[in-house]
């Protein structure tokens, strides 16, 4: 079965996103029954396939999925704000512009952010987490 360059590409991309924005997996011998696998929250934008791979990752490795449903605004205060402030971490694989708005978010509330853009007109990685 023959892959056109572009899903090549774009596969290659989400490897890298996962890669960098996710914790390692835990050896199922490794893990420790008082390790709380629940500290990252992810941001999924449905309407976007390479984020919905993404969260599906991260809630295999324990994260908690929190869909975007066009509201960026209204879920950072509502639901990403509160969850940074118990000291979780967040990430998602959006569009520039929703990277855009919770990175905004994010630094007026003296937290920490990485974006890491994954090709022009494509989607951005980002972390966001508090300050140390």
């Amino acid at each position: 079965m023959r892959h056109a360059r572009r899903e090549f590409l774009a596969g290659a991309s989400l490897a890298a996103a996962g890669a960098w924005a996710l914790p390692p997996a835990s050896m199922p011998g490794d893990v420790d029954s008082d390790h709380d696998r629940s500290r990252l929250t992810v941001v999924v934008d449905e309407s976007l396939a390479d984020s919905r791979a993404f969260a599906l990752r991260a809630r295999m490795q324990g994260a908690r999925i929190v869909p975007s449903r066009n509201e960026i605004g209204m879920l950072w205060f509502e639901r990403l704000l509160p969850a940074a402030s118990r000291g979780d971490a967040l990430a998602g694989l959006t569009s520039h512009a929703d990277a855009f708005l919770l990175t905004r978010f994010a630094l007026a509330s003296g937290m920490r952010v990485t974006r890491r853009p994954l090709g022009a007109h494509a989607l951005v990685a980002w972390r966001i987490e508090r300050d140390a």
